[in-house]
């Protein structure tokens, strides 16, 4: 095992333990975290095992496996924050729901209040 596949593998291992420590503290969901346990847990497989990723890396013409990595972790980046503003997007609404029955429900109380 090179130093670089020793280096990557305890990056990984260390963001894993990471990611366990916040999710037991509650403070990061399920839903959210599966996505960043995928990521070290690939890492790590990556770390483990070179060759498969330099000769698939070499089918799709990038010059360096390293290139590669980079290439599919900023998709993976992408497509996380994709799903995350969807999420920020659907609690926008809720929010907004919540305010305007609050709203109505304030509207209403105040006139009970006066009929009293």
């Amino acid at each position: 095992m090179t130093r670089l596949q020793l280096e990557m593998s305890l990056a990984a291992i260390f963001t894993f333990a990471l990611i366990l420590i916040f999710l037991k503290k509650n403070s990061l969901s399920v839903k959210n975290s599966i996505a960043w346990l995928l990521l070290p847990l690939a890492c790590l497989l990556i770390a483990i095992f070179p060759d498969p990723l330099a000769k698939f890396s070499g089918w799709l013409g990038f010059q360096a496996p390293s290139n590669f990595f980079f290439v599919i972790l900023i998709g993976i980046l992408f497509l996380i924050c994709f799903f995350l503003t969807i999420s920020i997007s659907h609690q926008q609404a809720k929010i907004n729901k919540l305010i305007q029955e609050l709203s109505i429900l304030k509207q209403k109380d105040a006139k009970n209040d006066k009929k009293k």
